[in-house]
């Protein structure tokens, strides 16, 4: 028996001797970074971590702790305050929090290939990706964000039901965001890399993709007011995903804090529309064998042609709401358990992006959100109001470059107007697998 479980058997001894239940989640991993700026090594960054959080139950409330130091008596110490938690906290119901019981998850063999390569071939990587993209074109100033990195990290979850589930994985990831300058016009951009062998990184391919892409927006002009037919690219769609990201949670239902309450099984999206969550899709980053209660992980369909099929279930919400355990429960070791998506992947469509822009007479093809989601989401009515970025198409033709622009509407009414969607999907490393979309019609503020 390893230290780790002969430790958690006595902290299961003491809590069966209080009454209570008790889970412990492990995490941690290591992280190596590093970063060039004008041909110089500027970073150079390697971290370990591990952490250990404890939940405790007593019927049905629940305490939780967590430490960095996994030695007995620590452990000891951690579990005695989340008891404590637990004790403080009062729900005031009657309905007892459930444990996973051990169970057998499906093998992952691919997510975890630890590789020996030279510490100078890292280090390349880093350096070339700054060094090419700043000799593409003479019109880049420089490259303000570059970087390598590596990622091992692991999971483990037992609990005193007798689970003890261990997944671990390993992957590279890399990105350069160029500044290119053309007149009065400054305008940055880049591209990035998730691969999960180091053979498969593409440093040339990264490099030049981020500068064509800075490139593309020198000249922007101001986008005139009014309403317009959006395709909204595949590497800026998972943004439409994230607003809708919590609807899913049979907890936010519950608290009656989704839009989607009452909804399940009507239509309330284009037909067009197909979502999936997929804990085994290796192209996200999302990837698990098992949620964060040690619950074998499954497919759920989420939408289809448009009818909202499920909701996503923690072990605790599926008795509580008599609802499928779909196996989403979400935390770390130092959070309280939450319920959230995997990867999100939305079906393809049969369209070209060529083809979408060429689907209306004038056609916006929205390529950044500029202020992120905090911008102008409002989660409890579905109205947005996203600065943004992209260029303006007239008959499938591209008429230049558009900034300073503002897109407006409400989330719900987006996925209603979905008209089609594009062939090929966004890169890896995303936990949401978009391709590009098309919506009917969207409202911008502009010129």
């Amino acid at each position: 028996m390893d230290a780790i479980k002969e430790n958690f058997q006595k902290i299961v001894e003491l809590a069966r001797k209080d009454g209570a239940k008790v889970e412990m989640l492990l995490s941690g991993g290591e992280n190596l970074s590093i970063g060039y700026q004008k041909n110089k090594l500027e970073s150079f960054e390697a971290t370990q971590s591990q952490m250990a959080g404890l939940r405790v139950i007593l019927g049905a409330n629940q305490g939780y702790a967590y430490t960095e130091n996994l030695s007995d008596e620590s452990l000891l110490r951690t579990y005695r305050e989340a008891l404590s938690n637990a004790k403080t906290v009062q729900k005031g119901e009657s309905l007892e929090v459930p444990l996973v019981k051990p169970q057998t998850v499906q093998a992952m063999n691919d997510l975890f290939n630890p590789e020996n390569v030279a510490m100078d071939k890292k280090m390349e990587v880093a350096r070339l990706l700054e060094e090419i993209s700043l000799n593409v074109d003479k019109r880049v100033q420089a490259v303000p964000y570059s970087g390598f990195s590596e990622t091992v990290s692991f999971k483990r979850i037992l609990n005193s039901e007798g689970l003890d589930q261990e997944f671990k994985q390993n992957y590279y990831s890399g990105y350069a965001y160029a500044l290119a300058k053309e007149g009065e016009s400054s305008k940055m951009d880049g591209e990035g890399f998730f691969v999960r062998s180091f053979q498969d990184i593409k440093t040339q391919e990264v490099a030049e993709e981020g500068v064509r892409k800075a490139l593309s927006r020198l000249g922007a002009q101001k986008l005139p007011t009014g309403n317009y037919a959006v395709v909204i690219d595949r590497s800026q769609f998972p943004m439409v995903l994230q607003m809708i990201y919590s609807y899913f949670s049979a907890k936010q239902v519950h608290e009656g804090k989704s839009l989607f309450k009452g909804k399940l099984g009507q239509k309330i999206a284009s037909e067009k529309f197909q979502l999936v969550d997929d804990p085994f899709e290796l192209r996200g980053s999302a990837v698990r064998p098992f949620d964060d209660e040690g619950a074998s992980s499954q497919k759920t369909v989420l939408f289809e042609k448009g009818v909202l099929k499920n909701f996503l279930t923690n072990l605790e919400y599926a008795k509580k709401m008599e609802l499928p355990h779909t196996a989403h429960a979400r935390r770390s070791p130092a959070s309280q358990l939450e319920i959230a998506p995997t990867n999100l992947l939305v079906a393809k469509g049969t369209k070209s992006l060529q083809e979408l822009l060429a689907s209306h007479a004038k056609v916006v093809h929205l390529t950044e959100f500029s202020g992120g989601l905090h911008a102008g989401f409002k989660e409890t009515t579905g109205d947005f109001s996203m600065p943004a970025e992209g260029f303006l198409y007239e008959n499938g033709k591209c008429v230049g470059p558009v900034d300073q622009f503002v897109m407006s509407g409400n989330v719900l009414d987006l996925l209603r107007d979905i008209e089609d969607l594009g062939n090929e999907y966004n890169k890896p490393g995303s936990s949401m697998i978009c391709p590009d979309v098309l919506v009917k019609s969207l409202s911008f503020a502009g010129a």
